[in-house]
């Protein structure tokens, strides 16, 4: 599969394909008469890096996640990794949670139509 219908098909740019080669977060892409040529399983892969990036995890994170395949068998350390930004994003989501309830308390506390016309506010 050409560089273009993976992004396509990844829902990311070209651009993210290559830099992602070129950092080594995946093996070099074979190439055909000069052009990349991606196989299923390195789609997998980079769908697995591109999930985890909107998730939050920094490419840093990414390339030990890639690493510690390749050696760690038992997943201990990934899932480490895995569980820290877990943590990270119910932290996020508690705090916007807070500010959602805030600000629907302030909505509900703003003066309505009905308010405003019998003079009331």
């Amino acid at each position: 599969m050409k560089i273009n219908e993976a992004a396509k098909r990844l829902h990311t740019s070209a651009w993210t394909l290559r830099y992602y080669e070129q950092i080594a977060l995946i093996a070099p892409v074979t190439r055909i008469s000069g052009m990349r040529d991606y196989d299923e399983t390195t789609i997998a892969q980079l769908q697995k890096i591109l999930d985890w990036r909107a998730c939050g995890v920094t490419l840093d994170e990414i390339k030990q996640l890639a690493q510690l395949d390749l050696q760690d068998d038992t997943g201990e350390s990934q899932r480490e990794i895995l569980r820290n930004q877990a943590g990270v994003l119910r932290d996020q989501i508690a705090h916007l949670q807070g500010s959602l309830n805030r600000l629907e308390t302030q909505i509900e506390h703003l003066p309505t139509k009905e308010l405003m016309t019998s003079g009331l506010h």
